[in-house]
């Protein structure tokens, strides 16, 4: 299996060039995949780049290749495949009115980060020749969110295909029939959902595949943020593997920066000591 590295942190912090330097550097020896999911894509502009459409692969170099996930396109095909199940499944009259209900889910809570898992998802899962996968994330709530999605989503599910076996076997005593349950498109189509999720949860939580880097800059709010982030992981059973740094003053500096150079100094020593062990 390959390796998977989720690079994350506070906003602004530059994350962008964090991630595509580890890619940069994998690429050398290694077949790689650089992965936006940050809607304020960046990457194309690092790399000074053209990517004529989302979701496609740009061939940067021989071992490294470049993805932006385009989130409104990949939530609008979310729903069409959902709808798609739909119609398959129900009347034209109850179709008629969950039509509506989809239409105005585009926009809901939720939608957005869904379909972006289900993206993330098939890359990890379709993917095979690469050696690296890596992510360059949104902002650190926008990744914890993504990360929980399969376990919060999973229980749910569970739930529906409880409730879809109940109905199922309510129906048959009611009409006194013999149906197979197994047999049951919809009941097929939400244990292949949970599969699935169980399937990437595991992937997720495999610490020999996936690791997670945070970057934060030497200033308290990035700290805070960084602490925060950490322990949710944490939480969900997920290590940090590595911290970086980023906008550290060089030595060679101008005296005018330099009082703020022996600040900066002093508050990664803090972060070291903090974080220390990883």
């Amino acid at each position: 299996m390959k390796k998977i590295i989720f690079v994350g942190g506070k906003g602004g912090v530059g994350k962008t060039t964090c991630a595509s330097s580890i890619a940069f550097i994998h690429s050398k020896k290694n077949k790689v995949l650089l992965v936006s999911t940050d809607p304020a894509h960046s990457t194309s502009d690092l790399f000074d780049i053209k990517i004529k459409q989302q979701d496609e692969l740009y061939k940067y170099s021989e071992n490294l290749d470049i993805m932006e996930i385009d989130g409104e396109k990949e939530a609008e095909l979310y729903l069409s495949k959902i709808k798609r199940q739909c119609n398959l499944m129900l009347s034209p009259v109850i179709m008629g009115e969950i039509q509506g209900q989809l239409n105005k889910a585009k926009n809901s809570p939720g939608t957005y980060e869904s379909s972006i898992f289900e993206k993330i998802n098939k890359i990890i899962t379709g993917n095979q020749s690469y050696d690296y996968i890596i992510f360059d994330t949104a902002p650190t709530g926008h990744t914890l969110h993504l990360i929980n999605l399969p376990k919060s989503v999973n229980i749910w599910m569970n739930t529906l295909i409880k409730k879809r076996r109940k109905i199922l076997m309510l129906k048959n005593m009611k009409f006194k029939k013999k149906d197979r349950i197994e047999d049951d498109r919809v009941l097929d189509i939400l244990e292949k959902r949970r599969d699935n999720l169980v399937k990437i949860s595991e992937i997720l939580g495999n610490p020999k595949i996936v690791s997670f880097y945070f970057v934060m800059n030497p200033e308290k709010l990035s700290f805070l943020e960084t602490k925060r982030g950490i322990k949710s992981l944490e939480g969900y059973g997920i290590k940090v593997d590595k911290i970086i740094i980023n906008r550290v003053y060089p030595d060679s500096i101008d005296e005018f920066w330099q009082e703020q150079k022996n600040n900066q100094q002093k508050f990664i020593e803090f972060i070291r000591i903090e974080f220390s062990g990883r």
